[in-house]
């Protein structure tokens, strides 16, 4: 899978990204193998989020929230990653688009850490209602460093960079609006 040299370099790439450091991405490769390979990371995190999609639901059979939620994310990376390299192409940098992948691979890495504690928050039975705003605030957060990651990477302005932040928030914001549409029809037919 990964070299541990490999590892560590992509490790040390996502914590300098998330200070905002433009060396980071320097340690990342822009060969498609790499992006292809850098999907093992979101797929070792996925039972970590459908986990979390699983104790959230209260009535639907777990099998059913799961494939609601496998379909979704997937989704979500198909058409997201198909419009960003659409716009890449646009602007003549779809050289890039491969370390794009990767580096936002990635840097789930360090998504997932500022998650943990909401994480933790449900799995102990803590009061969620303390934790919404924390939970905006590191959603917020991922469109940021969306924005930075695609500002550095395809050597774009950052108002660019923000308008790939944006594509990110409405696919995700509306295929997740689906999702759940789907869950309630799902509880409704059980």
């Amino acid at each position: 899978m990964f070299s541990r040299e490999e590892l560590k370099q992509n490790l040390i790439g996502c914590f300098e990204i998330a200070l905002f450091m433009p060396n980071g991405f320097e340690r990342y490769d822009s060969s498609y193998s790499t992006a292809v390979r850098s999907f093992f990371v979101p797929v070792l995190l996925l039972p970590l989020v459908l986990w979390v999609w699983v104790l959230r639901s209260e009535v639907e059979p777990a099998a059913a929230v799961v494939l609601v939620h496998l379909v979704r994310m997937v989704m979500t990376a198909v058409i997201y990653l198909g419009l960003v390299y659409l716009l890449s192409r646009q602007y003549g940098r779809q050289e890039h688009f491969f370390k794009f992948v990767t580096v936002c691979n990635w840097c789930e890495v360090f998504g997932t850490l500022l998650a943990l504690p909401v994480l933790i928050a449900l799995l102990t039975g803590s009061d969620m209602e303390a934790w919404k705003n924390y939970a905006i605030f590191i959603q917020l957060l991922s469109y940021v460093y969306t924005a930075f990651i695609a500002t550095r990477v395809f050597k774009l302005p950052w108002e660019m960079g923000g308008f790939v932040a944006i594509i990110s928030l409405a696919v995700m914001q509306n295929l997740l609006d689906f999702g759940l549409y789907v869950q309630d029809l799902v509880t409704v037919a059980v």
